[in-house]
C-alpha cells in the first residue's frame, strides 16, 4: 500500500450502486472569465450612467485532498494532483496529506487528524466541502471521520480507491496497529464502521470506489466495493493497474475527475 508511477491505462467496466435524493453544494471560487464579465460589465454601466451591477459567481471545484495508504507519503499522491491539475483544476485547491503515523496506527486517531486537516483547507480556500480521494488504508479512515466525527457535514465527495473496505486476505503486516483493524472481514473496527451503512451521510455525500482485478493487496476484489455507493468501478483485463498503480492509472483518474465533475451541483 505505498508507492505509484505512471503506466498505460487498464480496460473498464462500471458497476453502479444505490441512487440517492441530491443535496445542494456551494461551490465557491471565481474563474478569471468571471473576473473579465464584471470589468467589462462595470465599465459598460459606468459608460451609460447606470449603477454598477455584479456579475454572478462562477462555479468552481471543490478543494480535494488526496490521502495515501499505509506507509505512504504525500509525495505518492502527487501524480493525481498533477492530473488534476492538468485538467483544469487549480493548484490552490489541490492538497496532500497523510498521518497517524502514514496511516499504520489507530486508524480512528487518523481520522481526527484528518477533522483538522479538513477544517485547515476550508479556513484556507473559503470553501465549504471538500472531496476527499483516498487510497487504501485511508479509505477507512476517511469513512470513520465522515460517520463519527464532524465529517458529514464538510465532504462532498469521497473517492475510495482499493480500499480494504470489508478487510483483505493478504493481511501479513499485522505489526501495523491499522493492518490489524482491517485484517478481516469481522474486526471490531471494520464491523462498528459497515453498520449499518457502508456510505454514511450518504443523503449529503456522494460515493465512488475504484478497483481493480490485478489488485493482490485488497483481495478479494470486491472487498473495495462500499454498498449504497453511487458508483462501484471495475477495472479488468490484461492492462488493469495493481494496487500501487491504480492511483496514477489514467483511466481511473479519469474516472475520479468524471464523476466529481458529475456531482458537483448535486
Amino acid at each position: 500500500m505505498l508507492f505509484a508511477s505512471m503506466r498505460p491505462s487498464g480496460t473498464a467496466s462500471t458497476h453502479t450502486g444505490s441512487r440517492r435524493p441530491a443535496c445542494t453544494r456551494r461551490l465557491l471560487s471565481a474563474s478569471v472569465a468571471a473576473l473579465l464579465t464584471t470589468s467589462l460589465l462595470g465599465l459598460a454601466t459606468q459608460a451609460s450612467g447606470a449603477a454598477p451591477q455584479p456579475a454572478p459567481a462562477a462555479a468552481g471545484h471543490d478543494p480535494v485532498i488526496m490521502i495515501p495508504g499505509m506507509t505512504g507519503t504525500p509525495a505518492n499522491m502527487n501524480p493525481m494532483k498533477s492530473n488534476l491539475q492538468t485538467n483544469g483544476w487549480p493548484a490552490n485547491r489541490l492538497f496532500t496529506w497523510t498521518d497517524s503515523s502514514n496511516m499504520t496506527q489507530d486508524l480512528a486517531k487518523a481520522a481526527q487528524q484528518l477533522s483538522a486537516k479538513v477544517d485547515q483547507v476550508r479556513s484556507q480556500t473559503g470553501a465549504d466541502k471538500v472531496v476527499l480521494a483516498t487510497w487504501s488504508a485511508s479509505t477507512l479512515a476517511a469513512r470513520y471521520y465522515i460517520k463519527n466525527l464532524d465529517g458529514a457535514d464538510k465532504v462532498s465527495q469521497y473517492v475510495g480507491f482499493a480500499g480494504p473496505q470489508h478487510g483483505t486476505t493478504n493481511n501479513g503486516c499485522q505489526w501495523y496497529v491499522s493492518c490489524q483493524q482491517f485484517a478481516s472481514p469481522n474486526t471490531p473496527f471494520l464491523k462498528a464502521l459497515n453498520n449499518p451503512s457502508e456510505v454514511p451521510s450518504n443523503d449529503k455525500i456522494d460515493y465512488l470506489t475504484i478497483r481493480s482485478t490485478a489488485d493482490y493487496n485488497a483481495t478479494p476484489v470486491d472487498t473495495a466495493m462500499l454498498a449504497g455507493a453511487d458508483e462501484n468501478y471495475l477495472m479488468s483485463g490484461p492492462m488493469a493497474p495493481n494496487h500501487f498503480l491504480i492511483i496514477s492509472n489514467a483511466t481511473a483518474l479519469a474516472k475520479m475527475r468524471s464523476f466529481i465533475t458529475a456531482h458537483e451541483n448535486d
